[in-house]
């Protein structure tokens, strides 16, 4: 299995996956989750035992407690996106093939507390969740009917407690709700009202406390709210004013503290900053001044003056190509004040090498070159990459942020071949590449892996040797328990 295949299973899989701890739409700016208490905690996701086709499943980490919780689509895959947890429910869309399409449902873990939670688009069509988050222990989302569009709902994990909150833009145009984050314990998102275009609004969870922050381009442009992560109080994100391209913004949820943090790309260009990441009090993120620069990492701490360039990792200017002239970086992952990250210093190469920052231009430095890197995730304890050499083929490999502590860890694929493995926190809804963390324990993340003898099964890491472990191989023998 090469990059293809593992990009893949990022939109296969991930769409389905676990998101409470970052808070569902939004971007948890790169900070691991804390479970609530010092047990294992059960999660749920998408899996195939052969017999069944993609199901509802549960693990807390081990063999004896990885199981099916219901089979939701008899014959066929039941489409599960997991949403999120509210206290000892959790929330899912799914497709049962039968008197409804993709809609949302509920569960508690057993088959009989499996259940139909609301059919949002009546009848046998499906809806869309667009974006979602947390916030006080109810679900907020997007999602589309065939009466109103796509407007901002709200679930506390009960039939009666599924309501749309507010129908922002009357008519089958809907608001087009999306990018939900939370702020404190207050729910931010774009939506368009049908006057002022895309912008920024609020909501307290009442119709009337759902309203407008501020209207950043003026009139019925829209502003393009994207990328936006909460942090400190503050929340981030990429707009345009209609003056300025899509640049880097800020707001406290007030009028007026809605504000462009800066112009990097001077006047109608965009730098289009994305992959915003929190690491010491700062925001990390990729961002383009000029073509000729390409993207780039930068840093801000919420001032024009803060804002800069860390390091310009592909020197070559080539103003016809942003892609020649990009480091092209992937996977940003904050952990003890260090950035981890892939980039291509070298725009005649194919390899991505894995880097890490101190938020300086002296401090961002190459760590492994070997051979291509199309993988890297952090355990919240570890940094895990998909690294190379002769003897392991590519393998898991860690780094501790220094040359000498970048080191092979485990060859899941015994031998010279190669084997792919990637975090169960990779879902379709976090507009980041740094993937929240699945953990069953504080430090132990859910993973899965791709071994010969047994597919692509659910394994765990605590980032040690000993202590990445096959889980369950759910769907017996070569058959894959996870769809690639």
């Amino acid at each position: 299995m090469k990059e293809g295949s593992i990009m893949k299973a990022w939109y296969l899989l991930g769409a389905a996956l676990f998101l409470t701890a970052c808070g569902g739409g939004g971007s948890s700016g790169g900070a691991a989750p804390v479970p609530s208490s010092t047990g294992p905690t059960v999660k749920f996701f998408p899996a195939s035992d052969g017999a069944n086709n993609l199901q509802l499943w549960k693990t807390d980490g081990t063999e004896a407690g990885t199981s099916m919780v219901k089979v939701i689509h008899v014959g066929g895959g039941a489409d599960i996106v997991v949403l999120g947890s509210l206290g000892g429910k959790t929330i899912f869309l799914a497709d049962d093939d039968d008197l409804y399409g993709d809609e949302l449902w509920v569960t508690d873990g057993t088959e009989a507390g499996t259940t139909l939670l609301k059919d949002i688009r009546v009848g046998t069509a499906s809806t869309y969740i667009s974006s979602f988050t947390v916030a006080d222990g109810t679900l907020y989302f997007g999602a589309y009917d065939d009466v109103s569009g796509t407007e901002l709902w709200k679930t506390d994990g009960t039939p009666a407690g599924t309501v749309m909150v507010k129908d922002i833009q009357p008519g089958v145009n809907g608001a087009g709700v999306s990018n939900l984050v939370t702020m404190d314990s207050t729910v931010y998102f774009s939506a368009n009202d049908g006057t002022a275009g895309y912008e920024l609004w609020t909501t307290d969870g009442t119709a009337t406390g759902t309203v407008m922050v501020a209207e950043i381009a003026p009139g019925a442009a829209s502003s393009g709210i994207s990328e936006m992560i909460s942090v400190d109080g503050m929340l981030y994100f990429r707009a345009t004013d209609g003056t300025t391209g899509a640049e880097l913004w800020k707001s406290d949820g007030t009028t007026a503290g809605t504000e462009l943090v800066k112009d990097i790309a001077v006047g109608a260009p965009s730098s289009s900053p994305n992959n915003l990441v929190a690491m010491g009090g700062d925001i990390y993120f990729i961002a383009a001044e000029s073509t000729g620069q390409g993207n780039e990492l930068w840093r801000t701490d919420g001032t024009e003056a803060g804002t800069v360039l860390v390091k310009d990792i592909n020197p070559v200017v080539n103003n016809s190509s942003i892609n020649n002239s990009s480091s092209r970086i992937r996977f940003l992952n904050a952990l003890d004040d260090k950035l981890y990250f892939t980039a291509r210093p070298d725009p005649t190469s194919t390899l991505n090498e894995v880097w890490v920052s101190d938020g300086s231009e002296a401090g961002t430095l190459p760590l492994f070159d070997a051979d291509n890197v199309n993988y890297l995730m952090s355990t919240g304890e570890a940094i895990l990459f998909s690294g190379w050499d002769v003897t392991n083929g590519h393998a898991m490999w860690t780094t501790d942020g220094t040359v000498a502590g970048t080191v092979f860890l485990k060859d899941i694929e015994p031998g010279t071949a190669d084997t792919d493995f990637y975090s169960l926190g990779e879902a379709y809804f976090h507009e980041n590449d740094a993937a929240p963390l699945v953990e069953v324990l504080p430090g132990v993340a859910l993973i899965v892996a791709y071994r010969s003898d047994i597919g692509v099964e659910l394994w765990k890491t605590d980032g040690t040797a000993a202590g990445t472990q096959l889980i369950k191989d759910i769907h017996p023998g070569m058959g894959s328990g996870f769809d690639l």
